[in-house]
């Protein structure tokens, strides 16, 4: 692959920047003097993040190398935010289990399920980063690498956007969020699928990530597993 593979790529990618704002508009943007700083941190690092993988394709095709790895390096320190803060998030999720009414769409299976993805989406991300640092001088590998940080924070992004088609269409009782997970993820692989197929390159960074993917339609059995509550509890939860 050339550099003229990935002309267009900055474009591409502001679509699952789209997808983040929307779909985290009602539980964050839309709430923002609520928020805690948990989620400040970890949404603002966030969207820093899709922008930067947004910029660097362009700086780079454009042949600003020098602004590419001035911004290379900044983007390091984003990545160390976007992950701490996204791990800072999971105890404060399992604490709503304590008001968590009965039959919510937010479910306890959701809870400890969501619990159990977030770690391997977390440790995917960062992994994800660290590999694409050690292929800086291979281009195709340094840019599937980290164009894939995308698609691991996709997955929990489309979900809440999927929300809304579903109050509409079902309004709030004969579903739970579960549903609208396993609806979603069929729709967080297939654009994976179709770049590696225009690429015609099934490059590993966009497979494992794949891959993960598929674990979010084991939410429910995942959520229900006395084993993992235990661990979730023993780790993650805190009074």
């Amino acid at each position: 692959m050339t550099l003229a593979d990935f002309k267009n790529a900055h474009k591409w990618l502001i679509i699952p920047l789209v997808v983040a704002l929307i779909g985290f508009s009602r539980g964050y943007l839309f709430r923002l003097p609520d928020a805690t700083w948990h989620h400040h941190m970890h949404g603002l690092s966030a969207i820093l993040w899709y922008i930067m993988v947004i910029i660097q394709p362009y700086l780079i095709t454009r042949g600003k190398v020098r602004q590419h790895k001035f911004y290379g390096t900044l983007s390091l320190f984003l990545a160390g935010g976007v992950t701490f803060s996204a791990l800072t998030i999971i105890p404060n999720n399992l604490r709503a289990l304590e008001t968590l009414e009965p039959n919510p769409i937010v479910s306890a299976d959701f809870l400890y399920g969501v619990s159990f993805t977030d770690i391997v989406t977390i440790i995917g991300f960062a992994a994800s980063v660290l590999i694409g640092i050690t292929k800086v001088k291979n281009l195709e590998d340094h840019a599937m690498w980290m164009i894939s940080t995308v698609f691991w924070a996709f997955m929990p992004a489309l979900s809440r956007l999927a929300m809304i088609p579903f109050m509409i269409l079902f309004g709030t009782e004969r579903y739970d969020f579960i549903d609208v997970i396993f609806f979603s993820t069929i729709f967080s692989i297939l654009p994976i699928i179709i770049i590696c197929w225009r690429l015609k390159r099934w490059h590993p960074a966009l497979l494992i990530v794949a891959a993960a993917n598929l674990l979010y339609f084991f939410i429910r059995p995942i959520g229900r597993s006395e084993l993992w509550r235990a661990i979730a509890d023993e780790v993650f939860k805190f009074s």
